[in-house]
């Protein structure tokens, strides 16, 4: 028999079935169940049934708005909802790698193709209400959670320099202000000092807002506790935020740095800290104890920038008058031990005429496969050092082999290159198996890239494939037309890239052709500079 789905009550009865009686047994239990879901109503049911709801007042509405318990309730809620709404955002930014989405989800069409080619997905991350009238420091990426990024800001435009240190210090918030809440208190966004971590999820709207009564100008994750971030202000100090103790520091350096921290970057494989101010004073800390420096070097220039080589902990660092200096490990101890009042550290200084103007950025190559280590630097692809400049160009070092560079690239546009970046190692997986006895081993190894990006003040992307051209560029990636880059950071996993531009971040997810290695492109690499006689290996 075939059943349906249908109600009793969508056939009128019969009338066979209306001159029926009732069952006795049915009689019955109809009024045992009546009996026993009839229930008199408490007083209390009563007096709930009789409740209106009350009309509350223009006072009263604004205490209950602002009440801690409803604003705590609808930051949280509303965050949620943000979330699930930025989920194609995220999955653009995240999933997609190949660029065969709709050309919609790429870069808009007033770009040039070329930029097209390059990015498959980008998005915008920015909060006019915090950030309106800011400037990019610095950025970075979490290291844990790959949808989470920070970025550090200057003062605001309209504050003069005169303020710094008064106003912005008197008129910050009070330390239980929850640093997830987007709601400002009283003088925050006046604040000299900011940092926010942005959730790919929600564009316009901070994950965590941390103010400071400095300018902050250099940031990162803690590379061990995920709640902790790490700020080095233009007062110079360095200040450790708690995304659980509220939008203040919870801790500063009590010595250190008498000027501007240019610099820092994360050593010692997360255990160390080093920084650099304007005055050329360098800094080696423990990352357990950020309130007193365990090593101290003074340079003879004023830095401007500087990058750690992983493999052998060397430093390199730039200067205002275009010069390179090299700094390999100190020979009594590290960060870890007692501090110091100063270094025994050897500075070995490059050639002198590198670039003809500031150096705006070093960057290193962030490969530990070991090694044969020469002057501090490994030998071969893992120990080039590129450099950027005011002069336009962007120039390669093999620190290892000799103290000159090796190539001079030059902006075609004669804009300033504010940035450079190598691109993140690669790590290749082998698995081995062995039948008989279900075994397996895997095996990982990273492999350096020839791969870099610059930034420049023209507002685009210029990329790098030294495996394919010594002279010629891949193309560039038009990102502002009106704007200048500051600075920009590759992802962990090298598929998507971190560009500022002025208080905007953008996410710039960079297609599969463009980062896919084809064929051993080191060794293409480094036959291209034996060839032309530019290495001696």
């Amino acid at each position: 028999e075939i059943a349906t789905q249908t109600d009793k009550e969508d056939f009128p009865p019969t009338d066979q079935e209306e001159e029926e009686p009732p069952d006795e047994s049915e009689k019955q239990t109809d009024a045992e169940l009546g009996q026993s879901t009839e229930e008199p109503p408490t007083p209390q049911e009563d007096s709930l049934l009789l409740l209106e709801p009350k009309v509350l007042s223009d006072q009263e509405r604004e205490e209950a708005v602002a009440s801690m318990p409803f604003s705590s309730f609808l930051n949280t809620a509303s965050k949620k909802v943000e979330r699930v709404l930025g989920a194609p955002i995220l999955a653009d930014l995240l999933v997609n790698f190949v660029g065969e989405t709709d050309e919609d989800t790429s870069l808009s069409d007033k770009q040039p193709h070329e930029s097209k080619k390059f990015v498959s997905a980008q998005e915008v991350f920015e909060s006019s209400k915090w950030t309106g009238t800011r400037d990019v420091t610095d950025m970075d990426w979490s290291p844990l959670h790959r949808e989470l990024l920070l970025s550090s800001y200057h003062m605001p435009s309209s504050l003069s320099s005169s303020t710094i240190g008064s106003a912005a210090l008197t008129a910050v918030s009070p330390n239980d202000t929850p640093s997830s809440s987007l709601a400002p208190r009283s003088g925050e966004l006046q604040s000299d000092g900011l940092a926010l971590v942005w959730n790919m999820a929600m564009p316009t709207r901070p994950e965590h807002i941390f103010t400071c009564g400095s300018p902050v100008l250099a940031t990162r994750f803690h590379p061990s506790e995920p709640p902790l971030v790490l700020g080095a202000c233009q007062s110079g100090q360095l200040v450790i935020w708690d995304v659980r103790a509220g939008r203040l520091p919870v801790q500063r350096s009590s010595q250190g740095h008498a000027h501007p921290i240019c610099a820092m970057e994360i050593t010692e494989r997360g255990a160390g800290l080093v920084t650099a101010d304007a005055d050329g004073k360098i800094n080696f800390w423990s990352v357990g104890n950020l309130r007193d420096a365990a090593e101290s070097l003074q340079m003879e220039g004023n830095v401007s920038c500087l990058a750690v080589a992983p493999e052998s902990h060397t430093l390199v660092c730039g200067d205002e008058s275009g010069a390179l200096f090299a700094l390999p490990p100190s020979t009594s101890g590290g960060p870890s031990g007692a501090p110091r009042s100063s270094s025994k550290r050897n500075v070995r200084k490059l050639q002198t005429d590198g670039h003809f103007g500031m150096v705006t950025a070093v960057s290193t190559k962030k490969v530990d496969t070991g090694g044969h280590i020469a002057k501090g630097f490994l030998r071969g692809s893992g120990g080039m050092v590129l450099s950027a400049g005011v002069d336009w160009t962007v120039r390669m070092w093999a620190p290892a082999y000799q103290d000159k560079p090796l190539l001079s690239f030059m902006s075609h546009s004669y804009d300033y290159m504010c940035d450079v970046q190598w691109y993140v190692e690669i790590w290749k997986t082998w698995t081995l198996y062995t039948f008989g006895c279900l075994t397996w081993v895997a095996l990982q190894a990273s492999i350096p890239s020839s791969l870099f990006a610059t930034a420049s003040s023209n507002g685009s992307v210029g990329l790098w494939n030294l495996a394919s051209s010594l002279d010629e560029s891949l193309g560039d990636i038009v990102v502002e037309k009106d704007a200048g880059l500051n600075k920009l950071k590759w992802s962990v996993d090298g598929r998507r890239m971190l560009v500022a531009s002025g208080d905007r971040v953008r996410v710039l997810n960079l297609a599969d052709e463009l980062v896919r290695q084809k064929g051993d492109e080191n060794e293409r690499m480094m036959a291209q500079l034996a060839t032309r006689g530019l290495k001696n290996a």
